[in-house]
């Protein structure tokens, strides 16, 4: 399980936005193939640039695994991101999570359009509304 502290560490070895845009690509390959009768539009998350699927189970514990996939690659490495920091964390901790905080840190958030930036909070959004 990557921790947020290795994933800064992981993006502050990156010296600009292209290596940073690299390593959104590699975290995007390394999610998990995404159920094809997922991708349905309850799934959905509407105010993305491209297409993005998000589920989510919540375990025996109370923790939650979530899984997702976009259309886009780097929408798909920014929900890497978020799964990988969201996964294995019931809903109190996931809210204790400042996310946009997270990926200033990480050098990604003043990179993205507008429009990722909106499709990024709406991601958020829905992990955050879990209860």
């Amino acid at each position: 399980m990557v921790s947020q502290q290795s994933l800064t560490e992981l993006f502050s070895q990156q010296h600009n936005w292209q290596d940073r845009y690299r390593q959104l690509i590699l975290l995007a390959k390394q999610l998990p193939d995404f159920p094809p009768d997922q991708k349905n539009e309850e799934n959905q998350v509407n105010g993305c640039e491209n297409r993005v699927w998000l589920t989510y189970q919540k375990q025996a514990d109370g923790t939650f695994i979530f899984q997702g996939d976009s259309e886009g690659r780097i929408v798909k490495g920014l929900l890497a991101i978020l799964i990988l920091i969201a996964n294995n964390k019931n809903a109190t901790q996931i809210h204790a999570i400042d996310f946009p905080a997270l990926f200033k840190e990480l050098k990604i958030a003043q990179e993205l359009s507008q429009s990722r930036q909106q499709g990024l909070a709406k991601l958020i959004e829905r992990i955050e509304s879990i209860k």
